[in-house]
């Protein structure tokens, strides 16, 4: 899969995969775990330091990219759902699992904690 996305897209998946990740090891759904709820809810609960507009913004970037299913309204991200493709795409993309993915995260803190 030929993606192309921003690097604040690029950390953003990653924080919201890193979610997907931790509710799984908690035992939840598969179909739980993929929400992420509205834009607020991603600033309060994944990136808090990113401006609620920034999230949007990029949820809608992520959106065209095939990584997330959006629920808008009132211009807003209502609720945001991880698709398939996205899991896939990270998956594919730390080939040494884990330890991999969260060495990329520690390499992109700076972005998340804006």
């Amino acid at each position: 899969m030929d993606v192309k996305l921003t690097k604040d897209a690029d950390a953003l998946i990653c924080a919201l995969y890193n979610s997907y990740h931790e509710k799984r090891k908690s035992d939840e759904s598969r179909a739980a775990a993929k929400l992420m709820g509205s834009a607020e809810t991603i600033r309060d609960n994944i990136v808090p330091n990113w401006a609620l507009i920034d999230i949007e913004d990029i949820c809608w970037e992520l959106k065209h990219a095939g990584f997330l299913n959006i629920l808008g309204a009132d211009n807003t991200v209502y609720s945001a759902v991880l698709s398939d493709d996205a899991i896939i795409y990270m998956e594919d993309r730390f080939k040494n699992g884990l330890s991999e993915f969260l060495s990329y995260l520690e390499q992109i803190k700076s972005i998340l904690l804006w």
